[in-house]
């Protein structure tokens, strides 16, 4: 990976000191850490219980007459792990690079910036790898019946309602999020269907539209992942890439802090010994007169009730 010279921050003509170029996305174009819940634990691995769901959903009580006997049932468990993984990375700051630079702001400061939208990439291709996919969940639809951007045969709330009331017989939880790529809610808040139901209440500005999604769904959270990356390899031209697409997730989360009895569609367990959600922090290499500039966060974004997803896979 190339670092900035010498040359790189030394301008020939006069530099102006309060303007700067630079390609750093807003946290809110990313969904990674909006969407399932942080989990500290105390050990980079591990194992927790799953308490097994037909023994909750099933009626069980029968009749009794004064005297008799209870009739007893119980409950099941079962178990499985989660492993978190380190990812780090690190630039250096040559003395000479520094003493030369006429940057209009801190070299340490755009090193943790860069480092921090790298952090945020690398979650956010995580998430959609784990869980914007086919096979994670319980409910998968492809069908491209479904096609939302389709404005005459689409029907994107009938859908989503469906996800809604499949989650909720399952589970005895009614979802409450919608997530999806950028090119899935260009099509939502185009739509007529959707458009003409908020038409009466308010003006159907962009804006608008997008607040009044949840509303539209019957959801809480409406989270468009807009988020783009440099999908080529080093080296090679520059090439954009949505990071989620054109698949959408509809599924339940926990509202709030996470408690020893509730339940989430999916957790993102962090070891803050291997850095968390991400810890950024400077050390001298005296052998290179250098100053290292490095970032490690360590996580498992994991799906713990895959009956409280669903999902449609490239809906438009």
């Amino acid at each position: 990976m190339p670092l900035p010279t010498i040359n790189d921050v030394q301008a020939v003509d006069p530099v102006l000191t309060n303007m700067l170029v630079a390609y750093m996305q807003s946290e809110t174009r990313f969904v990674a850490s909006r969407v399932f819940p942080e989990v500290p634990v105390e050990k980079d691995s591990g194992t927790y219980y799953i308490v097994t769901k037909k023994y909750f959903m099933s009626d069980t009580m029968l009749p009794r007459a004064p005297g008799d006997d209870f009739v007893r049932s119980g409950f099941g468990v079962s178990t499985t792990t989660y492993t978190t993984l380190q990812h780090a990375l690190a630039t250096p700051i040559a003395d000479e690079v520094r003493a030369n630079s006429q940057l209009p702001m801190e070299l340490e400061s755009l090193a943790i910036e860069w480092l921090g939208l790298k952090n945020l990439i690398k979650k956010e291709r995580a998430f959609a790898t784990g869980f914007m996919a086919t096979g994670t969940w319980e409910t998968d639809d492809d069908n491209s019946t479904t096609d939302w951007d389709d404005f005459s045969n689409g029907d994107p709330v009938a859908d989503i309602k469906t996800a809604i009331r499949t989650i909720s017989n399952s589970t005895g939880y009614k979802a409450n999020t919608l997530v999806c790529g950028a090119i899935v809610d260009d099509a939502l808040t185009n739509h007529p269907d959707i458009l003409d139901r908020i038409k009466y209440v308010q003006v159907a500005s962009a804006g608008n539209v997008t607040n009044a999604m949840a509303d539209v769904f019957g959801l809480e959270s409406y989270l468009p992942a807009i988020a783009s990356y440099n999908s080529a390899d080093e080296g090679q031209s520059f090439t954009a890439a949505a990071i989620i697409d054109d698949d959408a997730l509809v599924t339940y989360v926990k509202p709030g802090s996470l408690g020893m009895f509730s339940i989430t569609a999916g957790k993102t367990f962090t070891w803050l010994p291997g850095g968390g959600t991400g810890i950024v922090d400077t050390v001298r290499e005296d052998t290179k007169d250098a100053d290292l500039v490095k970032m490690k966060a360590q996580w498992d974004q994991k799906a713990v009730a895959t009956d409280l997803g669903y999902f449609f896979a490239d809906v438009v």
